[in-house]
């Protein structure tokens, strides 16, 4: 069994986007594509990287109606390559293992860093001020054919200060551009900025509002990180993971902090009386879950960027999208960990599937050691804080399944569960009312039901002449792959 990492945070080789970008090029992962078009060519480009495992990253330039240099970047982390670059880890022995060991060591416990504070970066080389804000000169694209306009931020970070604590807070939603000085933001409570926003509303303030649309992945995925508690900010949260503090500089209307190196950084207030149409959007489902909506509209004062600056680009859709394959590693590893902490014995793995978007399926590997542990092991891994939030599917399986591989777990269903002894259903849940499965005039309570399965091996006869032995072990399979893989490539 592989040695698990130390606790100290991985060594970065990188400072912003575009050393990450030269790195993962020498790797043979980077792909540059000109003349495709903002409208529909970088949208259905994307949508086909998403749904191929190991795809490359790809960089847009030369886009029609837009100047050379202007780049819009996708994919960055659906590799498990790439990832390893993000976190400083060795890519060559890039895996799944890798991935899920690192973050379940960073999710014991590390000690977050806060950001530094320097008077200039990379992002200030451009700034447009007041009436030279012009969003529209950015190739922001329709990333799918039914949504209502361009999204610059997919990919985006949104910047915010509590009013009450003065905390920082750093999370992803949707930015649509709606004119030259205008964009959009969904967020609303539960998440942490709809919190912030209302908490600004309630006082008839305006929001100050940070909205990053360019930045290195690792920012990025702090942003979608549901590792942080509420008051912890995002950016001292990455610091703690690369092991450095994070560089910003302050906005200069706001005081709101901004990644030094970000490549492009646009600064202004959630409006409190100025309202649009947002949407439709293709959401992560794969369906659009609902038309256009009433939002609040952010008038932005000033546009920070880099000269040549690039778009980071993350549209929903369909799983397995690209957020999929790099959030599986910490929500599966938080699973793992409260398991553990809830005080399930044997626990082998546990994953949950970028197919199922991370959230409505969830597979555990088990030693079972007394009747009732597989049942005991799916309760809880559907409903504690990891796995609550929409999960519709948990499937408990013996050790020798591979979490990872749907191709396993289907066989572990179809051979072991009788669904006579081996289905529960639990009803009144944590749901969602974008939940696709629940009847339309249901979704505002915000509940589902869900399925446990047991796929394991009975208990109470696993010893049994008769309950079958496995043809092929892990084991062997792994020896099989080193010494005659290359046949397959």
């Amino acid at each position: 069994m592989a040695k698990p990492l130390p606790a100290q945070a991985a060594e970065t080789k990188w400072r912003d986007l575009r050393e990450w970008l030269a790195r993962v090029d020498s790797l043979g992962e980077l792909k540059r594509v000109t003349g495709a078009n903002s409208e529909e060519d970088i949208g259905a480009i994307t949508e086909m990287l998403d749904h191929t495992e190991g795809s490359p990253c790809v960089l847009f330039d030369e886009i029609p109606n837009f100047k050379p240099g202007y780049r819009v970047l996708v994919n960055t982390m659906g590799s498990t390559k790439r990832q390893a670059v993000t976190l400083g880890l060795d890519p060559a022995k890039a895996s799944h293992e890798q991935l899920l060991r690192f973050w379940r060591e960073r999710l014991k416990g590390f000690t977050p860093i806060p950001p530094v504070v320097v008077k200039r970066g990379p992002v200030q080389e451009n700034i447009l001020r007041d009436g030279d804000v012009d969003l529209t000169q950015f190739p922001a694209p329709i990333w799918h054919p039914g949504d209502g306009g361009r999204y610059i931020g997919t990919a985006s970070f949104n910047i915010m200060r509590d009013p009450d604590t003065g905390s920082i807070n750093v999370g992803t939603y949707r930015n649509q551009v709606f004119d030259k000085n205008g964009i959009g933001i969904r967020a609303a409570p539960p998440h942490h900025g709809g919190i912030i926003k209302e908490k600004y509303m309630q006082r008839g303030q305006p929001c100050p509002l940070i909205t990053v649309v360019g930045t290195d992945p690792l920012l990025f995925l702090a942003a979608c990180a549901e590792g942080p508690i509420f008051g912890q900010s995002e950016l001292d949260w990455a610091g703690g993971v690369r092991g450095e503090p994070i560089e910003v500089i302050q906005g200069e209307i706001t005081g709101l902090p901004i990644p030094a190196q970000a490549e492009i950084a646009l600064e202004g207030f959630i409006t409190t009386d100025q309202f649009t149409k947002e949407g439709p959007y293709g959401e992560w489902m794969g369906y659009y879950q609902d038309g256009y909506q009433k939002e609040r509209v952010v008038r932005i004062d000033r546009i920070y960027h880099r000269d040549d600056p690039i778009i980071l680009g993350c549209p929903q859709g369909k799983p397995p999208h690209e957020d999929n394959r790099f959030l599986v590693y910490l929500r599966s590893g938080m699973i793992w960990d409260q398991l553990e902490k809830a005080g399930v014995p044997g626990v082998c793995g546990v994953w949950c599937p970028p197919e199922g978007g991370n959230r409505l399926m969830t597979v555990v590997a088990l030693q079972t050691q007394y009747l009732g542990h597989a049942k005991q092991a799916g309760l809880i891994a559907s409903q504690c804080g990891g796995g609550i939030d929409m999960n519709r599917l948990t499937v408990v399986v013996d050790d020798h399944v591979d979490v990872t591989s749907i191709q396993d777990v289907v066989w572990a269903i179809v051979a072991r569960c009788d669904p006579e002894r081996g289905v529960e259903i639990i009803k009144d849940t944590k749901g969602s009312r974008i939940d696709m499965a629940i009847a339309p005039d249901k979704r505002e309570l915000n509940a589902n039901s869900r399925m446990i399965i047991d796929a394991t091996t009975p208990f109470t006869w696993k010893h049994h002449p008769l309950a079958g032995d496995i043809i092929s072990t892990p084991e062997r399979t792994k020896k099989i792959h080193e010494k005659w893989g290359w046949i397959l490539k």
